[in-house]
């Protein structure tokens, strides 16, 4: 079979079983995501890959109906749609929340994202929330401490339970602070970062045995090893903006008000379960709807 055959028989065959793969349900690979998220661990079980087609169609709950699919060329993973949220000009609420469960809880738990803000964006002095990675006993959430008024913060994890004491590694009221340790940790207002963060459970909430890892653009920015977070498992991915903007509400800048709009975009979202023990080519089921607890603060 000569090199034109070859090639011709390749094509009918992918075609073949791309149909196949569409009539079946089966899983389906996105290449656009291939070698993306460099420090994701190998073997990783992966339950959610998504390029923001939509967001129902990922299995995930906006809780407010507040997001937008959008058209963005600019997009680095899976172009050209992105996940759009809007905190608007004077506005002291707004924002999204985005929840994805998972029906099991596990030890482990990678996510990988990529984003950026509008050119415009101002940014709570306090801190701008990002995403949580938490599960039955645990609310642990990703932060730009400082917001992004100078132009770049870095991003630092928050937990929040009076059940946890982290003084040994971490700063501020029982160590509930975890700055960047391994680098600067800075993202930069109104351009495309990929964030991945890693977190293993301690065993209990008192065995200094878990592991919480962030990385900014590929690059480790936190590194802890010894963390008490989550002694129950993870479950869960929270999307929420709860933070921004200012009013009435609890932990809010007083007198700050946002004076033009405020946005998110989002790019690419993957998550996935290390170690797990249905191992990679079985990987845990369909998300389930989650129950919605409060994230208003750490």
């Amino acid at each position: 079979m000569d090199g034109n055959s070859t090639s011709q028989a390749s094509k009918r065959l992918a075609t073949i079983v791309a149909v196949l793969t569409l009539a079946l349900g089966l899983p389906t690979t996105r290449s656009q995501a291939a070698g993306v998220w460099t420090n994701e661990p190998a073997g990783a079980s992966v339950v959610m890959d998504c390029p923001f087609n939509s967001v129902s169609g990922c299995g995930i709950l906006d809780v407010y109906s507040s997001s937008q699919i959008i058209s963005d060329g600019t997009a680095q993973v899976s172009a050209s749609n992105v996940m759009k949220s809007t905190l608007y000009a004077g506005n002291s609420t707004g924002g999204m929340q985005l929840n994805y469960a998972i029906p099991k809880t596990y030890r482990e738990m990678f996510v990988g994202l990529m984003w950026r803000t509008n050119p415009q964006f101002q940014g709570r002095s306090g801190g701008n929330k990002l995403f949580f990675m938490r599960g039955p006993d645990s609310i642990g959430v990703f932060v730009i401490q400082g917001g992004l008024s100078t132009g770049s913060g870095p991003l630092v994890w928050v937990h929040n339970s009076s059940s946890l004491n982290n003084s040994h590694v971490c700063s501020t009221d029982l160590g509930l602070l975890c700055y960047p340790n391994a680098s600067s940790g800075l993202v930069q207002r109104g351009v495309w970062t990929k964030i991945e963060a890693y977190i293993k459970a301690s065993t209990t909430n008192t065995s200094r045995d878990g592991i919480v890892r962030w990385w900014i653009n590929g690059v480790l920015a936190g590194n802890y090893t010894n963390i008490n977070y989550a002694g129950a498992g993870l479950n869960e991915w929270i999307w929420t903006e709860t933070w921004d903007g200012c009013g009435s509400n609890l932990g809010c800048d007083l007198g700050q008000v946002n004076t033009v709009n405020w946005e998110h975009y989002v790019d690419h979202l993957r998550i996935s379960i290390p170690n797990d023990s249905a191992g990679a080519d079985n990987p845990p089921g369909p998300p389930i709807s989650p129950t919605i607890r409060s994230v208003t603060t750490p």
